[in-house]
């Protein structure tokens, strides 16, 4: 019943308010069909948000997850105290929200007055516009989402580290394979599963970024930073006339994007 009312019913509800459009009060009366769709899909600007989102789910998967195994990788053969110590400082941003996460960064990345560009300042170097560049406000919100997204994906590989058969890494030893041949050979290849878990999920969550660009850009500069899910927000409660239609269009296209995604993803993790 709960999955009916949480999952199923809003999926139905965005699909029915996606063939209507707004009368003047902005409630969807007139059903117009697939026209929602279309204006999507004829939209240029669309198309660059479309773009960004995917560069910033492709950039923040890949930052999380890499430095979540290297991350494992290093602590595998520390002391069980040690290890225990640093994985829970590693792990630490798992327990922030979202919001939390990127108040931390958008303190870090202020123009001027932030301790990134304190720091710089201290080295001789003028910091860029972190924020107010549109190259760099993509890449600090793709950052600020691997930050934020990096403690799960680390406990989810370490656990697959933690579980690892030892006979193998002890034959390799015995033959002289050094600790990063024996990663490379033996460990990495066992952890291809935990790996392609933590790739389906951290790109699904990628592709649903908001919160980050709300809080430290607000889809800024200009709209370099608008993904689909702040362009929907914008298009169903931004101000001026509610398009609830053209916004649960946006929602059933962000739908079959992440579904196609991981069904990607996962097609070619099984293939490999």
């Amino acid at each position: 019943m709960l999955l009916l009312v949480f999952a199923y019913w809003p999926v139905l509800r965005s699909a029915w308010l996606s063939l209507h459009g707004s009368d003047l009060l902005g409630r969807p009366t007139r059903f117009v069909g697939l026209d929602n769709v279309a204006q999507l899909v004829l939209d240029p600007a669309l198309r660059s948000v479309l773009l960004t989102t995917v560069v910033m789910a492709a950039a923040s998967t890949a930052l999380a997850t890499s430095a979540a195994v290297l991350a494992a990788l290093l602590l595998r053969r520390a002391a069980a105290r040690a290890r225990g110590a640093v994985s829970l400082v590693l792990s630490l941003p798992f327990a922030y929200s979202a919001a939390a996460a990127s108040a931390t960064f958008a303190g870090l990345l202020a123009p001027s007055s932030g301790i990134a560009d304190r720091l710089l300042a201290a080295a001789g170097v003028s910091g860029p516009g972190w924020l107010t560049e549109p190259a760099w406000a993509v890449a600090s919100v793709s950052v600020t989402t691997a930050w934020y997204e990096f403690g799960f994906a680390f406990l989810v590989v370490l656990a697959a580290v933690s579980q690892l058969d030892p006979a193998p890494l002890e034959a390799a030893a015995l033959d002289g394979a050094g600790e990063w041949r024996s990663n490379l050979a033996i460990v990495l290849p066992a952890l291809r599963p935990s790996i392609l878990f933590v790739v389906v999920t951290q790109t699904i969550s990628g592709l649903q970024v908001f919160t980050q660009v709300a809080v430290l850009t607000g889809g800024g500069p200009g709209s370099s930073t608008h993904t689909l899910v702040y362009e929907l927000y914008q298009r169903a409660f931004g101000g001026g006339l509610p398009q609830y239609g053209v916004a649960s269009a946006l929602g059933l296209l962000l739908l079959v994007l992440v579904g196609l995604v991981s069904a990607a993803q996962m097609r070619l993790g099984r293939e490999r």
